[in-house]
């Protein structure tokens, strides 16, 4: 198989996977349904595998303290190869799908700056700084030395 299509077949698997987490599952598995049914697909094959996919993931233990569903998982994972196998299968047979699973991954894809965040609890007295870049700290003048404030 091509690599470029083997790859492309990883990365809609990995989207897919992932849109189970979020709030456009419903979206994500229709729109794959129609990709595939587009193609050649057979659709209550496509639905009754989006369907376990989904069941799966829902029903699949999570780490403790973890916040809802997590979408990098042991049962995720082994839905992404899943969904990878079978979308790469697909793509050897329906090359021309190609262009539509591309937008599909890409429409699924978090934008670039979404995957950092930073939390700062201070609960010291003193000061506290959050830089994303350089940062530059002069220490403070001492008191009397002809500040005013």
């Amino acid at each position: 198989m091509d690599p470029a299509l083997a790859g492309l077949a990883a990365a809609a698997a990995t989207a897919l996977v992932q849109a189970v987490t979020k709030d456009g599952w419903e979206a994500a598995k229709a729109r794959l349904a129609a990709i595939l049914h587009r193609h050649g697909a057979d659709d209550p094959a496509v639905a009754a595998h989006l369907d376990r996919t989904e069941d799966r993931l829902l029903g699949a233990p999570q780490p403790a303290g973890a916040p809802g569903l997590v979408a990098d998982g042991p049962a995720a994972a082994e839905e992404r190869l899943r969904w990878a196998l079978l979308l790469a299968a697909f793509l050897a047979e329906h090359e021309a799908a190609a262009a539509d699973l591309r937008r599909f991954a890409d429409d699924l894809r978090p934008p670039a700056g979404d995957g950092s965040v930073v939390v700062q609890q201070v609960a010291a007295g003193r000061d506290a700084y959050t830089a994303g870049r350089d940062q530059h700290v002069r220490p403070r003048p001492a008191a009397g030395a002809g500040d005013v404030c």
